[in-house]
């Protein structure tokens, strides 16, 4: 456990939802995906529960897009999406996007095994 904490650049105080649990199930989804981006959202019903989602992105392989259906139809505590080559931390896209949400974005990075967590303006 220490090692992947260890790999992990969130504030689990703050993000106390996002347990280990959940990260791992987030990862494995990721590792399914390799060749592309995976998608998803951290959502909040009875419990805190990972709802993966399909990439609807046509460059899967370096962006990703979540029908907008999907985000009005839950609450959504954290957008999730990967870095197939690169690190955790947020794209220009990606800051920009959150930042229009309201809604931070997790980011999982396959090619250096670790999270992080941007944490936009709204939040």
């Amino acid at each position: 456990m220490e090692v992947f904490l260890e790999q992990i650049n969130i504030d689990l105080k703050r993000y106390s939802f996002l347990n280990k649990s959940l990260l791992l199930k987030i990862k494995d989804y990721a590792h399914s995906l390799k060749e592309e981006e995976s998608c998803g959202l951290i959502i909040e019903s009875d419990v805190v529960e990972f709802l993966p989602c399909k990439n609807l992105s046509e460059k899967k392989h370096v962006h990703f897009l979540i029908d907008n259906k999907i985000l009005i139809e839950n609450k959504v505590l954290c957008v999730y999406h990967s870095h197939v080559n690169s690190g955790p931390f947020p794209s220009e896209m990606d800051k920009l996007f959150s930042d229009e949400l309201c809604i931070p974005f997790l980011i999982y990075s396959l090619s250096e095994d670790s999270f992080f967590v941007y944490e936009n303006v709204g939040v």
